[in-house]
């Protein structure tokens, strides 16, 4: 995780109760001087605790000792040094046998405990648990408070614990005591006293080490406490808070946080941010609140951001014109000619910088790399994932659910993008299967129009055969056919010598520099071995080619000795005589090569034909394969839309979101069967009928009404569209009908089952952030989202789920309501004033 040390509260590692050498029972060792005050700091350091209370028995002796010894070590920083606070304190022994724990700010000093001691009363030996005070536990407490301290009872379980010691009336008045809100409970299984239970007490439990000797099993033992920079009061408030700033689990890592994060917004001459002195607003990796009121700005850096992220283009478009002022410059827009963003977005432990200026009207995107900042490349709206809502955005997608599959399918357990890739290709293969369709089917119905010029071409030759002089016409026809098979053949061997000779030519001998090799023996040796045998590959190549030049010039000799040679020149000299002959007869044998030609040729024709029926079959079973695979890869989107919500919904009470399949409503799958077909508003009565069918029986069976209106035109309504089918619209269109699914539906409901469409805008709102609320690892930026709540939604809604989520993701929240920045323990409070004109950060 990174180092970055962040703005805002974060979680320490308090100690509450450690003793030093002032301690009558403190073990030193063998050696009494062996813990000085920088073996005892060392020792807090070393163990990485954050922030220690000196909590001696009625002693602050060691105090001004520590706290001189840690402004030494501060100045020097040894290897083990790491920052420590200290807290003044001490352990009192309070009448009655009690331990109560005073605990003061940094700046306080063993006079500040000194004069605790006498105003409680304490006449004991300093170091030494040996006396009590004067004055009861509650007015030891009310002593601390008015001196600005915490009191907070000591190991409360054990022996000198204040459950333990004290019991009825004197116990009651401390439970009683408005100045308590923590104590130290050593034991998480504890019962707490029945009086304690009774009043409903929720002290803060807080856990210390109780160091008496560092050899000790308990020495390093702490709470984790939630504070700014650690002060007393921010400890005051986090005893306070409880549990939402307090973890006594020693193994929790509360500071781990989400590694998407927006660290840092600067805004520089907007028209009312940033004119006369940059503002730079710093985010905590947790909960952000902007606050202010109306009009100080708050909305606009949030858009300034959604600028910045590119993510305007999000902005639904009954929006657009009231969100144009924050993205446009000059006029009454919120940009000036002079305006610059910036913003730092941090990915794990890299750091980009995404900047916008109005000259450029466009974002530059930087990576940091060592102390610089260096132009980099990317898309900023896919490498900086973020979700970004205004009230007004979230009412809209209340009003428009579906629009909400545009945000499911950005999850990457949904893995829209990747189903949406596969199917362009299943739908590219179909698509290349029917135009082959289309081509062979188009080559099939020219059988009949190839079989009546095969007969004709019949015909003809039996005509010019009947000449009687049959037998040398038919030998000659034999003959020529064996002659082009002949011929053909030739020619692919020929090819083969030409694609032999030519790869010998492009494959030359490969010379390399062996210059830089000559002090490397073993690859220089490796190099020529390889390169040899790769001339050897060049060399029996050119030997081939030779090989195959000589066999065609054997073939064409044993070819001209061949009997069939001899017999084909006598049968071409005697048709060449027949030829004389019937031209001086005037029949026209010319003809008859040209006629045997032609006839083969249709004869081929039809037989390809033949071929193309079975290729036919082949081609529709791939098809409908194809179109198999397209439906499943559609079914697996709304698989995992439903698998997605299930998953992030399971136990959110507040809001049901059902995936229903292919539901898209009908107005909106009219438009698209309009679209496809291209009727603009035509033919109303079939297109009200094909209505009629998707509400009864779906999608499919539009289709296949489609399909039958275009090869049965007496199936239409109205006759002229089914002209419209088969005439005008191509038969491409009719594969995007096929290729066409409704989108899926969502119905929402909330509280006990109701539907969002009946619910009030304030109800609506908080089922959607209810949604938006439950998932996801991105920044999560929401303008005002308790517009239309009540406090009531709020705090159920709102506040317990921002604190569920913000050790995940990041949240800015631009909000005016108390309760979000409050009881939502926002870790970082923006708050936004205006001045002469400016917005600025008090």
């Amino acid at each position: 995780m990174s180092t970055w040390n962040y703005p805002g509260a974060k979680w320490w590692k308090f100690d509450f109760h450690a003793h030093s050498p002032a301690s009558a029972d403190f073990t030193q060792g063998k050696d009494e001087n062996a813990i000085t005050e920088q073996v005892w700091l060392q020792k807090f350091m070393e163990a990485g605790i954050d922030c220690v209370t000196i909590t001696d028995h009625n002693s602050g002796e060691w105090v001004d000792k520590l706290k001189v010894e840690l402004v030494s070590l501060e100045q020097s920083e040894p290897d083990w040094y790491r920052p420590l606070y200290l807290f003044p304190g001490v352990e009192i022994s309070v009448s009655g046998g009690v331990h109560i724990l005073a605990i003061f700010d940094q700046d306080k000093s063993q006079s500040n405990i000194d004069s605790l001691l006498g105003a409680v009363g304490y006449n004991g030996t300093r170091g030494k648990s040996d006396g009590v005070t004067t004055k009861t536990a509650c007015d030891v407490i009310n002593e601390v408070a008015k001196a600005g301290g915490i009191a907070i009872p000591a190991h409360v379980n054990d022996d000198k614990g204040l459950f333990e010691k004290q019991r009825g009336t004197t116990l009651k008045q401390v439970l009683d005591n408005h100045n308590v809100h923590a104590m130290e409970l050593c034991d998480d299984d504890y019962q707490l006293p029945e009086l304690y239970n009774s009043k409903k007490l929720q002290w803060t439990k807080v856990r210390g080490s109780d160091v008496h000797n560092f050899a000790n099993g308990s020495f390093g033992e702490f709470t984790w406490v939630k504070m700014d920079t650690p002060s007393i009061e921010g400890l005051k408030l986090a005893l306070i808070d409880g549990e939402v700033s307090v973890n006594r689990d020693v193994a929790a890592i509360p500071n781990e946080h989400g590694e998407l994060v927006i660290e840092e917004l600067i805004v520089e001459k907007a028209k009312y941010i940033g004119r006369d002195k940059i503002l730079r607003c710093q985010f905590s990796p947790f909960l952000n609140t902007i606050i202010g009121g109306r009009g100080s700005g708050k909305s606009t850096l949030l858009e300034f951001m959604r600028l910045l992220l590119r993510r305007d283009r999000e902005i639904p478009e009954s929006l657009q014109l009231d969100s144009k002022k924050y993205f446009q410059v000059g006029g009454d827009n919120l940009l000036t000619d002079a305006s610059k963003l910036s913003l730092v977005y941090r990915k794990d432990t890299t750091r980009y910088r995404l900047n916008w200026s109005a000259q450029a009207d466009s974002a530059s995107l930087e990576m940091e790399r060592g102390d610089d900042w260096q132009i980099t490349d990317g898309e900023i709206e896919h490498l900086f994932p973020v979700y970004i809502y205004s009230q007004k955005q979230i009412f809209e997608l209340a009003r428009k659910p579906q629009a909400l599959l545009g945000i499911i399918d950005k999850d990457p357990a949904v893995d829209c993008e990747n189903i949406e890739k596969q199917r362009t290709e299943l739908v590219h293969c179909y698509k290349r299967v029917d135009g082959k369709l289309r081509e062979l089917r188009e080559k099939i119905s020219q059988a009949n129009k190839l079989k009546g010029q095969a007969n004709d071409l019949q015909r003809q030759i039996e005509q010019i055969e009947k000449s009687g002089h049959k037998d040398i016409l038919q030998n000659y026809r034999q003959r020529r056919q064996q002659l082009s098979s002949i011929e053909h053949l030739e020619n692919d061997w020929q090819e083969m010598v030409d694609c032999l000779l030519g790869t010998h030519k492009q494959i030359a001998p490969v010379d390399f520099n062996e210059q830089p090799f000559e002090q490397h023996p073993d690859i220089l040796s490796a190099l020529r071995q390889t390169n040899q045998k790769y001339s050897s590959i060049q060399e029996r190549l050119g030997e081939l080619a030779k090989e195959s030049q000589s066999i065609l010039g054997d073939w064409q000799e044993e070819k001209a000795a061949t009997d069939w040679m001899k017999t084909l020149k006598a049968e071409m000299d005697k048709y060449e005589q027949l030829r004389t002959q019937l031209e001086q007869q005037g029949i026209d044998p010319g003809k008859y090569p040209l006629l045997l030609q032609q006839l083969v040729q249709r004869k081929k024709e039809l037989g390809q034909i033949e071929g193309y029926s079975s290729q036919t079959k082949e081609l529709k079973a791939e098809q409908e394969q194809i179109l198999e695979q397209i439906k499943t890869n559609r079914k697996e989107l709304t698989d995992n839309r439903k698998a997605f919500l299930q998953n992030i919904l399971i136990d959110n009470q507040s809001v049901k979101i059902t995936v229903k399949p292919f539901g898209e409503s009908l107005d909106s799958v009219e438009r698209e069967i309009r679209r496809i077909l291209q009727c603009g508003e035509r033919f109303g009565r079939d297109i009200d009928s094909l209505n009629d069918i998707y509400g009864k029986e779906g999608a499919e069976k539009v289709k296949e009404e489609v399909v039958k209106i275009r090869n049965e035109k007496s199936a239409a309504k109205d006759s002229r569209f089914a002209t419209h089918l088969q005439e005008s619209l191509p038969q491409e269109s009719i594969s995007d009908l096929i290729l066409w699914f409704p989108e899926d539906d969502l119905e929402i409901t909330f509280g006990n089952g109701q539907k969002i469409e009946e619910g009030s805008p304030g109800q609506k709102t908080a089922a959607l952030l209810a949604f938006i609320l439950s998932y996801g690892k991105e920044p999560l930026l929401l303008d005002q989202p308790e517009d239309d709540l009540d406090n009531e939604l709020i705090y159920s809604l709102i506040v317990k789920q921002l604190r569920e989520i913000k050790s995940k993701r990041q949240v800015i929240i631009v909000t005016h309501n108390a309760n979000i920045v409050v009881n939502g323990d926002a870790e970082m409070v923006l708050p936004l004033t205006v001045g002469n004109g400016q917005s600025h950060i008090e």
